[in-house]
């Protein structure tokens, strides 16, 4: 898996893309690439259309980039692309917090 460096100008939306991005989001996700920096590449497909990360690249425009890391996925099937936008999103909504160690992790 190699991370490529990408013009904003050159990655195009997937235009079936289900999730809504609020401003309140982006602003979140801009405000995490300025304090760790870009730590979660955008996934595209050969013809840098988005397969994850519309959030990111939206962040990346509100901030003035001009540039983005990409990694180019070529290892699966259309089918397998829908099916992982949709896993993407959606598996971290299953996820619950352990409210004792977010407690701690926010003391330290």
């Amino acid at each position: 898996m190699n991370i490529v460096s990408k013009k904003i100008e050159d990655l195009k939306p997937y235009k079936n893309n289900p999730r809504k991005h609020p401003e309140k989001s982006v602003e979140f996700v801009a405000n995490s690439i300025k304090e760790f920096g870009f730590k979660v590449p955008i996934l595209i497909d050969k013809n840098n259309e988005i397969i994850a990360g519309h959030t990111r690249l939206l962040a990346s425009q509100k901030l003035g980039l001009e540039k983005v890391p990409c990694i180019v996925v070529d290892d699966l099937t259309p089918e397998q692309v829908k099916a992982f936008r949709i896993a993407d999103n959606k598996v971290s909504e299953f996820s619950e917090w352990e409210y004792d160690f977010l407690r701690i992790e926010l003391e330290d």
